[in-house]
């Protein structure tokens, strides 16, 4: 019996409309420059939550950048190309850890007149630690990645 093989196809060429290494890295350094940028007023509303803060006016104010920083996340993961994937998750993560903080910080302060336990937890709140470092060293390399000469100045 004899085998029929089919000729071998050419490869594909990616469509013009399939984003190309360069264009994912600019899509994802810009997530991180307005995830580094966001994490400033974090810090900020941290520190007010932690000054026992109106719940109304800082939930307000909270609110939009945890949806924010959830749809970061959201675009993040489109990034598809197999170099960026260990940034992409490192910012899915630090973007997660920004948001949780945010929302459980805001959580706590609604609570937190109930026990003395919970004003305890309340008045650690203040910088973004060690998420917020490693925010600032991703986006310094996907800076270098980019080639952005602000990288090797700063």
């Amino acid at each position: 019996m004899r085998r029929w093989l089919a000729p071998r196809r050419p490869a594909r060429p990616l469509s013009p409309s399939a984003p190309s290494y360069g264009d994912e890295l600019g899509a994802l350094l810009r997530l991180a420059q307005e995830g580094l940028y966001w994490q400033g007023d974090v810090e900020d509303l941290l520190l007010e939550i932690r000054r026992d803060g109106d719940l109304g006016v800082l939930a307000r104010a909270g609110g939009p950048i945890v949806s924010r920083y959830e749809a970061m996340r959201v675009a993040a993961r489109r990034i598809a190309h197999p170099a960026l994937r260990p940034y992409v998750s490192a910012l899915d993560e630090i973007f997660a850890n920004h948001a949780m903080l945010l929302h459980t910080a805001l959580d706590l302060l609604a609570v937190s007149w109930c026990s003395e336990r919970l004003r305890e937890e309340q008045d650690k709140l203040g910088p973004m630690g060690a998420q917020g470092e490693r925010l600032a060293i991703v986006t310094a390399r996907l800076r270098d990645l980019a080639g952005d000469p602000a990288a090797r100045a700063g």
